[in-house]
């Protein structure tokens, strides 16, 4: 799985024009670092053809771009695993390739949404629909279903190899542990690389009151499941905030409000917003779907964690009122958490510097 890097090694880092993600942020962390190591990096956003293609929220990484990439096998260059991504490497036959798996459920997605005509995914569809009617009456007896996870369930029932062509990429990085133990069991070997929360957040926290705190929940809409609308219509009293469309200051200010941040999402990652609510000072709530489901990717207490079960929507409300009822001590019992995600930047940091070390790989 080595990597042949030279002094002249020039790094790559593909990336969408003007959006801002999870995935886009790691890749713009992994980019600010490779140039702190004094590595000659660029960052590569497709479409080509945008006039200034980095996002707002990405420019204070700082990382060049570049409109060309120089196809040489001394150079690198490094993709996440949605299939825009995979297609746009395939331009290039000499270049060593790192695949770079952020997130399992957006590479099932957007592999079926690529590489189906409408008439095979209409197919597809169909047992979908049934099941997912199904576990609609019978309130969510199948859980947290997506057509992700739908696909998901397909696609590890079959070689990997059908997918991704191992020999493509010399080297697989994975996010978090959950990428991580799947991918292994097809047979995928990984690197482990971490990503890190924004500075803002810690410094915000040193400034927050517990006094200023207010009785409210924050989640995200966007990768909410059907079962967090049951929680709020099972909670008409409280106020929910969906924290949606918001600039990173914006963020900060609403979270370093609330008591409490929910999560009943899919997890295809670890993903950003629970660890920055825990630092801004939240109590965090989350399903057992993806990430959710390992200690070793969302090292929350299990009391915190809830099947997404019909009987479980009470237990779910009783936990909620005694959090806000007992507010700073229940707090206490995430101060581990949050001792993990400040060290997460200098465990990235570490990895790294292991992973593209020029001088380590040329003794």
């Amino acid at each position: 799985m080595n990597l042949d890097i030279y002094k002249e090694t020039i790094y790559y880092i593909l990336s969408p024009s003007n959006f801002s993600s999870g995935g886009p942020k790691h890749l713009h962390q992994l980019g600010a670092e490779l140039k702190n190591l004094g590595k000659n990096v660029f960052m590569y956003y497709y479409p080509n053809n945008i006039e200034d293609p980095v996002h707002e929220n990405l420019k204070s990484y700082d990382v060049p771009f570049t409109r060309n990439i120089e196809d040489s096998n001394k150079n690198i260059l490094i993709v996440a695993e949605v299939n825009d991504q995979i297609l746009v490497s395939k331009e290039f036959k000499n270049i060593q390739k790192v695949l770079f798996w952020q997130s399992l459920d957006h590479f099932f997605i957007t592999h079926y949404q690529q590489n189906f005509s409408k008439y095979i995914k209409s197919i597809i569809k169909i047992p979908f629909k049934i099941i997912n009617k199904f576990n609609d009456l019978t309130k969510n007896y199948f859980g947290n279903l997506s057509l992700a996870k739908y696909l998901k369930t397909i696609y590890l029932n079959f070689p990997f190899s059908n997918l991704v062509k191992k020999d493509d990429f010399k080297l697989n990085l994975a996010q978090s542990y959950y990428q991580h133990k799947i991918l292994s069991s097809k047979n995928v070997e990984t690197l482990y690389l971490n990503d890190f929360i924004r500075d803002e957040f810690f410094q915000a926290a040193k400034r927050l009151s517990l006094k200023d705190k207010e009785n409210t929940i924050c989640y995200y809409p966007v990768k909410s499941s059907s079962f967090m609308n049951r929680i709020i219509e099972k909670n008409p009293n409280l106020k929910f905030v969906p924290l949606y469309n918001y600039s990173i200051k914006e963020i900060i200010e609403i979270l370093s409000k609330s008591k409490i941040y929910i999560d009943f999402g899919y997890h295809p990652g670890v993903d950003g917003l629970p660890r920055e609510a825990a630092i801004l000072r939240n109590c965090i709530l989350t399903n057992k779907e993806g990430s959710a489901f390992y200690s070793e990717a969302v090292p929350i207490y299990e009391q915190y964690k809830f099947d997404e079960k019909q009987k479980n929507l009470i237990r779910i409300k009783k936990k909620i009122n005694y959090i806000f009822d007992n507010f700073e001590d229940e707090l206490k019992n995430f101060e581990h958490y949050v001792g993990i995600l400040e060290n997460e930047e200098s465990i990235f940091k570490s990895r790294v510097a292991k992973i593209f070390d020029t001088e380590k790989k040329n003794q």
